[in-house]
């Protein structure tokens, strides 16, 4: 079985990666992580940056998440993307091929999904295999 999880560092991010590390220990699975950083348009040029410490955040949580796992005696690759979210966790899960995508729900109530959309919503939507919601 292959594992996509979608991970930024939240506590909604890091219940999802232990459910994945369950998963993944019971059954021999491979597993990948996934952080998808949404750049911020740059005004007056072309393309959108990160600004240095937040990439240096994202590695950094990345690799607290491989060293989690691998606690857990699961040996995990992390991947990184920029851009929309929902969109690039599933090409991800279809480029690797994966059989389950594990995300996790931040708990938005109904206006702020109405507002801003959800993530873990979209991903239900379109992925091209299932989903676990870990909430």
């Amino acid at each position: 079985m292959k594992i996509l999880v979608a991970y930024d560092g939240s506590e909604s991010a890091q219940r999802a990666l232990a459910q994945a590390a369950d998963l993944a220990s019971s059954d021999g699975a491979s597993v990948s992580v996934v952080s998808v950083a949404e750049p911020l348009p740059q005004f007056g040029r072309a393309g959108a940056a990160m600004p240095p410490e937040e990439e240096e955040e994202r590695r950094h949580e990345l690799a607290d998440a491989k060293e989690t796992l691998a606690a857990k005696g699961v040996d995990a690759k992390v991947v990184e993307r920029r851009g929309d979210p929902a969109t690039l966790i599933v090409d991800e899960a279809e480029a690797e091929g994966s059989d389950v995508i594990v995300v996790g729900s931040r708990g938005l109530n109904t206006a702020q999904r109405w507002l801003i959309g959800s993530v873990s919503s979209r991903v239900v939507q379109h992925a091209p295999c299932n989903v676990l919601v870990v909430r």
